[in-house]
């Protein structure tokens, strides 16, 4: 499955209009990735979502809640809006495009146990 990626600030303003005080003015653009306000910073606001198809091969837009690395691979949780659950996926790299993959059963226990820890 291929995921989309969606980037705002997260204010719902456009980036040079979100009065968020940084003072980079006419400049945001140039400046603002170093002046620490938040705004604009890809990681603060960014929302991954991803299709899935549920047991009825319809698809669900879903929201990549939590992604972290564990023993040189990136694992993504990603929580179903429907009915709030959770499910965990290998991220796989093609080039720009990032495959979610299912463990087996033996690596989905071993890296919830360790994302457990990190809780």
């Amino acid at each position: 499955m291929k995921d989309e990626k969606i980037n705002s600030c997260g204010c719902g303003e456009v980036e040079e209009n979100c009065g968020c005080g940084c003072g980079c003015d006419d400049n945001h653009e140039e400046h603002h990735e170093h002046c620490g306000c938040g705004c604009g910073d890809e990681e603060a606001g960014e929302t991954i979502l991803v299709d899935l198809q549920d047991e009825n091969g319809n698809n669900v837009t879903c929201e990549v809640i939590d992604e972290f690395d564990y023993k040189d691979k990136t694992y993504a949780l990603v929580q179903n809006p429907e009915n709030d659950s959770v499910y965990l996926f290998r991220e796989e790299s093609q080039g720009d495009e990032v495959e979610l993959v299912n463990p087996d059963e033996n690596e989905f226990e071993e890296v919830t146990a360790y994302y457990e820890t990190l809780q």
